[in-house]
């Protein structure tokens, strides 16, 4: 009989994977190794030390034997390390056909207490305020339990501080843990000399693409002053977030012999132009393609230009923006800009063209403000209306803050925005109003369930005295996957004579969700919307919506796919919501 090459493989291939498959199935037995009379870090503490802990069943009896002798030696300085220095070990080994057992009761006795702590810091540092306050930090360690790492924490402290601020030739000349086991107690006694606290020297930077005094608004350290590694970091933190460079490499020269430490810090730059284009989905408007174009230096002062086109069946944008960066680059800009922007969706039609002027500016705080000054063209039209025009001259500003535990998978935080717009009637504009809005959203890990509570809300007031010459732009509307879900993108709102719904002067959505992860990268949500827009507040027809959605952890931020049906009356039977980026 011949067989084939194919044959052959095939034959190997099915017998490797049944000898791995058997092998797999094959248990692997733990020996047990049962310790009592301890608890707590004392007890890990043994487990870890113990070399028995890490033998299975299967190992030679004579290295089991081995290894229990000498238990003692491993199990007195994992004990000492936590402050017992008396314990009593009794001990029994046995052996089975199977495996073995290994027994340990210890007594710890009385658990060793720090008595005194005495710091003394010597040279420049014995009068630098940062010092006296780590000291006496450290000091109220007194009468806590002896933990050999506090007080190698205590040493790394100070060493770290002494770095930190500038003392580079610092060292110990005295560092003892005096134990004293008649009485149960320890002392720490460390004497630290800081010697004299060093200074930056020059600071070199070497870069060739934008002018020097630009740059030194992101540099952090000055010559003259006394060296800090947090100046230095913060230097690198701010070059990096300049989107500049695209390497920074900060070289303190600390083997100056206690003379000022010159720096160098050589900078890379960004190429100068960078172009993106995608394609994507999205249940409210449909397939996406985009195009992005920016110029990341337009000239040594740092001005840049983006700009950004996306188009979509539902809404489509185009936006150029000029920015210029002001006294503190990354905190404060300006910017002018231009945009158009087409939206045709099941409530209404609307072309509408902007000139805008912003101001940026984030707060120490993290608050984060824009003030705007928009012209603005629209071209809109609302069910079966005739098509309306609206020129209008609209300063406003917004307010933002956001803060996460974690920015891509957050388990706790909080994101509020506030906006406020206007404009008067006037030869530039053709109608006034004026309008508020807040958006929040607030996600909270709850442990009895090992899932996470998301909260949403949304609330918006308009005033005017002519509501038909307000554009789509400023009109509220809700409905969709960022709004309330089972309903269409902008669905919900005031409707004409037709039923056409024509959007409203007011607008609320409060959201409640549960979101549960089953696996390390996946998880399943249940939430309930609810929601409208409207023009009497006395007449308020909230529309509900609730579904279950699937979530994927991705490595560029979470993915929700969400089935939503609407609890009244609604275009249609439900909805599939998809989206992707994170929340907060």
């Amino acid at each position: 009989m011949r067989v084939g090459l194919k044959a052959l493989i095939t034959l190997l291939c099915n017998v490797i994977y049944t000898a791995l498959l058997l092998c797999l199935m094959v248990p692997v037995v733990n020996a047990e190794v049962t310790i009592s009379g301890l608890n707590g870090v004392a007890s890990d503490n043994v487990r870890l030390m113990l070399s028995l802990e890490k033998e299975k069943c299967d190992a030679p009896r004579w290295k089991i034997d081995s290894l229990f002798a000498k238990a003692e030696q491993e199990i007195d300085p994992a004990l000492r390390a936590v402050g017992y220095y008396h314990p009593v070990i009794k001990k029994s080994l046995t052996f089975n056909q199977s495996c073995w057992h290994a027994t340990f009761n210890i007594d710890a006795g009385a658990q060793v207490i720090v008595k005194t702590i005495t710091i003394t810091i010597n040279g420049a540092a014995h009068d630098d305020a940062e010092f006296k306050k780590l000291r006496d930090k450290l000091l109220l360690k007194t009468g806590q339990p002896l933990r050999h790492n506090n007080y190698e924490k205590m040493k790394s402290q100070l060493a770290s501080l002494a770095a930190q601020r500038g003392y580079l030739n610092s060292e110990f000349t005295s560092k003892k843990l005096i134990i004293d086991k008649e009485h149960n107690t320890a002392s720490f006694e460390l004497v630290f000399d800081s010697g004299n606290r060093q200074q930056f020297g020059e600071i070199t930077v070497e870069q060739d693409v934008l002018e020097p005094e630009l740059v030194a608004k992101y540099i952090a350290i000055k010559s003259g002053d006394f060296y800090s590694s947090e100046q230095l970091v913060e230097t690198y933190d701010a070059l990096s977030k300049s989107g500049y460079f695209d390497s920074i490499d900060i070289r303190p020269a600390t083997d100056s012999n206690g003379k000022p430490i010159p720096v160098t810090i050589k900078l890379h730059p960004k190429p100068k132009y960078h172009y993106a284009f995608g394609i994507g989905f999205d249940t409210d408007i449909g397939i996406l393609a985009s195009a992005s174009y920016q110029d990341n230096r337009l000239n040594r002062y740092g001005h840049f230009l983006t700009a950004d086109l996306d188009i979509a069946p539902v809404l489509s944008t185009a936006n150029v923006e000029y920015t210029i960066p002001l006294d503190n680059p990354l905190t404060e800009t300006f910017s002018v800009g231009a945009g158009l922007k087409r939206e045709d969706n099941d409530s209404f039609k609307s072309i509408s063209a902007k000139l805008s002027g912003r101001y940026k500016y984030t707060f120490d705080s993290g608050w984060k403000q824009t003030l705007f000054l928009d012209y603005s063209y629209e071209d809109y039209q609302t069910g079966t209306d005739p098509r309306n025009q609206t020129l209008l001259l609209v300063p406003g500003g917004n307010w933002l803050y956001s803060v996460a535990d974690n920015p891509l998978r957050p388990s706790k935080g909080y994101r509020l925005k506030f906006d406020v717009a206007g404009s008067y009637k006037s030869p530039l504009s053709d109608v006034s109003f004026a309008q508020g809005s807040m958006a929040a959203t607030w996600i909270h890990a709850l442990p009895w369930s090992g899932g996470k509570f998301i909260g949403r809300t949304e609330l918006g007031a308009t005033a005017t005295n002519d509501f038909d010459k307000l554009p789509t732009t400023y009109r509220f509307y809700a409905g969709g996957i960022n709004s309330v879900r089972g309903y269409t993108y902008k669905e919900l709102g005031p409707k004409d004579a037709q039923g056409n719904v024509i959007g409203g002067q007011f607008l609320t959505v409060f959201s409640t969700e549960y979101e549960h992860a089953i696996f390390d990268d996946w998880g399943v949500a249940a939430f309930v919307d609810m929601g409208n827009a409207f023009n009497d507040i006395g007449n308020i027809n909230l529309k509900t919506g609730a579904g279950l959605g699937a979530r994927w952890y991705s490595p560029f931020g979470p993915v929700r796919v969400d089935v939503a049906v609407p609890l009244d009356s609604a275009n249609s039977a439900f909805q599939i919501h998809f989206s992707a980026g994170a929340r907060l």
